[in-house]
C-alpha cells in the first residue's frame, strides 16, 4: 500500500482551498450541485485547480466532495453519479496535465443524511455507497489518494474506509473530521477508532470554526496518534452581505496558523470553505519560510492541551432502577402497577379545566397523567411545559409524563428542549414520531422530522449518559426514564417487532402501547418480543359513542378496532347513556384480562371525559 510521504517526499504538503465557494465567486450559484459542473463548465472548474496549482498547492482535490446518493436524489442526478465522479477525476487531471505539477485526491464528504441509530440509514447503506463510489473511480483510474473530509460522524466515516477497502487495498486515504475543540471526546474517539486502522494512512481535521479553534483541536489530537496530520480550516465564520456570503479572514492571518500548525505537528495544511487561491499563496510561502530555516516539520513546538480521557464509569449507561428521578421507575421498582390518565393540554392558556381533571385523578389516587404533543398535529400548550409547570409543584400529587415527538424541532432543539425539561423536574418521556402536520390544523407547517422515534430514543439515552449524541461530554447527565410507543395491533408485524428491538437497543425502558381492545393480540406481541420485552402500559380508550368508536376504528393511525368491538357499539348506538356504560365495560373487561400480564395501563380520557376513564378504574375494584 502506498504512503504519503512516497506521494510527498518534500516532507510536507500544501493542499488546495475551497472549490465550491471559489466557483460561486466565480458566479456559479448553488441552485445546482457545483459537481454539475465537472459535464458543464469543465475548463472553468479547471481554472479553478490551476489557480491553487499556481499558488503553490501541491495538492488539487477534486470536485465530488457531494457526490453521494442522497445528495444527488435532490436534484434527480443519482443516475449520473458515475459521469459526475469521473468527470470531476478527468478535469482534475487536465489542470495537473496543463500545469505539469500536483497530486490528486478524490474528495468524497459524508451522506448528508442522518445514519443510525439517529437516522433510519444503515452503516452497511452507507458501506455500499462508498464501495460504488470506490469501484467507479478505481475504474477510472488517475487519482493519487482519497480524501474523505468533513465527517461528524466517526461510525459512518469507519463504514465508508470499509466500503472503499472493499475495492481499493492500494491507494492512501486522508479520513478528516469538522470539530471543534470543545467536542474533545469525539475527537478522542476519532483517535482511537480511524487513527487505529492500519488502512487509514493519515488523519485531517477540517472546515470548523476557523483557524483558531483548529489550532486547539490539533493540540488534542496530536498526542492521541502517531499517524500524519492534516489541517484544513475555513477562512473564518461567513458573513452574509446582499444575499452573498464572504469568508473574512485574510490570507496573511490564514499564513500564520499555517505556520503554527506546522510547529505543533501537522504534516499537511491547506484550506476549506472560503480559502481562495491567495490563501493557498499565502500558506505556501509561510511553509517554505520554515522549511527555509530548518525546523523539523513533524515535531511539535508548540505547547499542546493535556487532556483527560472521560472516565468510562461515568457515561455508563445506568439501569432505571439507578434512575432514581424516573417516577416510573420507581413505582416499577415497588411493584406497583403504574396508572396513567391520557389527557390532552389546553388549546389555550387557561388552565382550569386541566387543573380540574388534575385534581379528579388525584382524588382517584393514580399518579401519572401522559400528555399528548400537540395531539393529531394540533396546537396546544406544549407538553414538555405543561409537565415543567405541574412538576415543579409536587404538592399536586400527580406527575406529568409528557408525550415527545420528533416533528416539530430539530436536533438542536430537540436536546435543548430535553435539557431544558430535565432540570424542571421532568424525568420521565414518551418519545413518538408524531403526526403528519396535513391532519392537523395547521396543514402548511413544515415538519421537521430529522430523526424518528427511534433516533430520539437514542438521543435521550446518550442525554441520560451525560454525552451529546455526538458523543461530546455535557459535564452532567439527565435521568430520564425513557418510554415509547409499541403497536401490537400493526398490519405488519415484523416490521414492528423490528422497530421494537431497535428501540430497545437504543435505550428504551418501558412503553406505552396503542389502544388494545383483544386481549389476546397484546399477550400474542407479548410472546414476540421474548428477551426484548420491556414493561409494557398497555393502551384502553373507552368508547363514548358508536360514532366514537367508528371514528377510532377508521381515523386513527395505528389503531385497530376489532369488528366485534363496534357490533356491541352499535347496539346501544341510539342511547347515549348505555354508549358510554357500553364502552367502559368493554375497556374493563380488556383489563382484567391484562392485569397480570403487563407493568401498567394508559387510560385515555375519550373527547376530554376524565371521569369515563376513572369509571373503567373502579369497575376493576
Amino acid at each position: 500500500m502506498k504512503d504519503f510521504e512516497t506521494l510527498f517526499p518534500q516532507g510536507y504538503v500544501i493542499f488546495d482551498g475551497g472549490i465550491a465557494t471559489e466557483l460561486y465567486e466565480r458566479g456559479f450559484y448553488i441552485n445546482r450541485p457545483f459537481e454539475e459542473l465537472n459535464l458543464t463548465h469543465p475548463r472553468d472548474v479547471a481554472a479553478v485547480h490551476e489557480s491553487y496549482l499556481d499558488a503553490g498547492s501541491h495538492v488539487i482535490t477534486t470536485n465530488s466532495f457531494s457526490l453521494t446518493s442522497p445528495q444527488l436524489e435532490k436534484f434527480d442526478l443519482k443516475d449520473r453519479q458515475k459521469d459526475l465522479l469521473c468527470a470531476a477525476i478527468e478535469v482534475a487531471k487536465t489542470a495537473v496535465k496543463n500545469k505539469r505539477t500536483g497530486r490528486i485526491g478524490l474528495s468524497l464528504g459524508p451522506m448528508s443524511v442522518l445514519i443510525e441509530p439517529l437516522g433510519p440509514t444503515s452503516l452497511e447503506e452507507v458501506r455500499q455507497e462508498y464501495e460504488q463510489l470506490a469501484r467507479y473511480a478505481v475504474g477510472h483510474g488517475g487519482f493519487d489518494f482519497y480524501n474523505l473530509e468533513t465527517f461528524s460522524n466517526v461510525e459512518e466515516l469507519a463504514a465508508a474506509i470499509d466500503g472503499i477497502r472493499q475495492v481499493d487495498s492500494d491507494r492512501p486515504i486522508l479520513a478528516s473530521i469538522t470539530a471543534m475543540s470543545s467536542e474533545v471526546h469525539f475527537i478522542q474517539k476519532f483517535a482511537s477508532q480511524i487513527g487505529s486502522r492500519a488502512d487509514v494512512q493519515a488523519l485531517g481535521m477540517n472546515c470548523s470554526e476557523g483557524p483558531n479553534d483548529l489550532l486547539q483541536s490539533l493540540k488534542i489530537l496530536k498526542p492521541l496518534t502517531q499517524k500524519l496530520i492534516v489541517i484544513q480550516p475555513n477562512a473564518g465564520i461567513p458573513r452574509s452581505i446582499n444575499g452573498r456570503y464572504f469568508y473574512m479572514t485574510s490570507p496573511d492571518y490564514l499564513a500564520k496558523f499555517a505556520k503554527r500548525y506546522i510547529e505543533a505537528g501537522a504534516f499537511g495544511v491547506g484550506g476549506c470553505c472560503g480559502t481562495g487561491p491567495d490563501h493557498i499563496r499565502a500558506i505556501a510561502s509561510s511553509v517554505k519560510m520554515l522549511d527555509a530555516k530548518g525546523l523539523s516539520m513533524n515535531r511539535s513546538t508548540v505547547s499542546r492541551i493535556e487532556v483527560s480521557s472521560i472516565d468510562q464509569e461515568k457515561i455508563k449507561t445506568r439501569d432505571l432502577d439507578e434512575r432514581t428521578r424516573s417516577k416510573v421507575g420507581s413505582s416499577l421498582r415497588a411493584g406497583k402497577k403504574v396508572i396513567s390518565i391520557e389527557i390532552t393540554s389546553p388549546r389555550g392558556t387557561d388552565l382550569a379545566k386541566f387543573m380540574l381533571a388534575l385534581e379528579q385523578v388525584k382524588k382517584a389516587k393514580v399518579d401519572f397523567i401522559n400528555v399528548p404533543d400537540g395531539a393529531r398535529a394540533s396546537t396546544r400548550v406544549s407538553s414538555l411545559h405543561l409537565a415543567s409547570f405541574i412538576n415543579a409543584k409536587p404538592e399536586l400529587g400527580v406527575t406529568i409524563i409528557p408525550h415527545l415527538t420528533t416533528r416539530d424541532r430539530n436536533l438542536i432543539a430537540l436536546q435543548s428542549d430535553l435539557l431544558g425539561a430535565s432540570i424542571n423536574q421532568v424525568n420521565d418521556l414518551l418519545l413518538i414520531t408524531g403526526d403528519p402536520p396535513k391532519l392537523g390544523n395547521s396543514r402548511d407547517a413544515t415538519p421537521v422530522y430529522d430523526i424518528d422515534s427511534i433516533g430520539l430514543t437514542y438521543l435521550v439515552n446518550r442525554l441520560n449518559q451525560g454525552l451529546t449524541p455526538q458523543g461530546d461530554a455535557l459535564g452532567s447527565s439527565t435521568e430520564f426514564g425513557i418510554g415509547v410507543a409499541s403497536n401490537p395491533t400493526a398490519i405488519n408485524l415484523e416490521l414492528e417487532v423490528s422497530r421494537w428491538k431497535y428501540k430497545v437497543e437504543s435505550g428504551a425502558d418501558f412503553a406505552f402501547t396503542q389502544p388494545i381492545y383483544d386481549a389476546e393480540t397484546f399477550l400474542r406481541w407479548k410472546d414476540k418480543l421474548g428477551a426484548d420485552y420491556k414493561p409494557h402500559m398497555v393502551g384502553i380508550w373507552p368508547f363514548v359513542s358508536y360514532k366514537n368508536a367508528e371514528f377510532m376504528a377508521h381515523e386513527v393511525p395505528g389503531v385497530h378496532v376489532p369488528a366485534w368491538a363496534l357490533e356491541k357499539m352499535a347496539e346501544v348506538q341510539d342511547d347515549p347513556q348505555a354508549s358510554v356504560k357500553r364502552g367502559i365495560e368493554i375497556a374493563s373487561q380488556i383489563m382484567k384480562k391484562l392485569w397480570n400480564e403487563c407493568e401498567g395501563f394508559a387510560i385515555s380520557a375519550p373527547l376530554g371525559r376524565v371521569d369515563v376513564a376513572l369509571e373503567v378504574l373502579k369497575c376493576l375494584e
